[in-house]
């Protein structure tokens, strides 16, 4: 909520308006404003990435390559814009991608949201991770995170979080399967609890498959950067398309 630049606004009612290419007031149905609001840089830190390029500029890469070739990351010929992410060919070559940066913080009062859309070409022989960490490697386990993730060996969706290295784990319920794309995100509600959702991917309206929270163990002291990563689960080269990912936070005071 912003006052109007005005020497002569009332001390009492105020005028309070929402600055962008031109004023909106916010007396004016303000209740429906306030998701509005948001959108604007002064009061949300976001990031959303829809992949139709690849600015590796952007972003740290961690890669583990013992195989025959190498890992790669390119945007690859699909409708929407996807990153195809490649790994070496060796058991457990991986290549993790995260935001330069740890430019997040779970902290009381500042709500948080984080989605990706995803597939794997194996669901069952590769390890997968997407969500907050630090450092910028989520496979030499970090000691603080909040990450949707997958062993191999098995297809199971993982939430997972963990606090100065004591965490756990939960199992969504919901299993992975070859080349098929899956929704998934989680909010902070600011005030000690993270809800994860999996949702069904398709045209609206989408619905929930799965939802849970969590309380414990939430790395609420730490700045975290955003990312995902691949590891082989054996000796093939495995692969994972990400047709975007996003962030969302009401901007933090300190």
């Amino acid at each position: 909520m912003y006052e109007y630049p005005n020497s002569e606004a009332g001390t009492n009612q105020k005028e309070k308006f929402i600055r962008d290419i031109e004023f909106l007031n916010y007396h004016i149905n303000h209740d429906k404003w306030r998701w509005f609001m948001h959108q604007h840089p002064q009061m949300a830190h976001r990031w959303e990435d829809d992949f139709d390029a690849w600015d590796s500029e952007h972003y740290n890469i961690s890669t583990t390559e013992n195989g025959s070739g190498n890992a790669s990351e390119a945007i690859t010929d699909m409708v929407n814009g996807v990153l195809l992410i490649t790994n070496d060919d060796a058991d457990n070559d991986n290549d993790e991608i995260t935001l330069q940066g740890e430019s997040w913080k779970l902290l009381t009062g500042y709500p948080l949201y984080a989605e990706i859309r995803f597939k794997l070409s194996d669901a069952t022989q590769s390890d997968f991770w997407f969500g907050l960490i630090t450092g910028t490697t989520f496979f030499t386990a970090p000691n603080d995170y909040v990450v949707f993730k997958k062993d191999d060996g098995d297809v199971n969706l993982d939430f997972a979080v963990a606090k100065d290295g004591t965490g756990s784990d939960t199992d969504t319920t919901v299993d992975l399967a070859d080349g098929v794309w899956k929704i998934v995100g989680f909010h902070f509600d600011g005030n000690g609890t993270i809800r994860w959702f999996v949702f069904t991917d398709g045209d609206e309206p989408q619905t929930c498959a799965a939802n849970g929270s969590v309380t414990a163990n939430i790395p609420d002291d730490e700045e975290l950067t955003l990312g995902f990563g691949l590891q082989n689960g054996e000796g093939a080269a495995k692969a994972l398309y990400v047709d975007y990912i996003y962030c969302a936070q009401r901007r933090v005071r300190e």
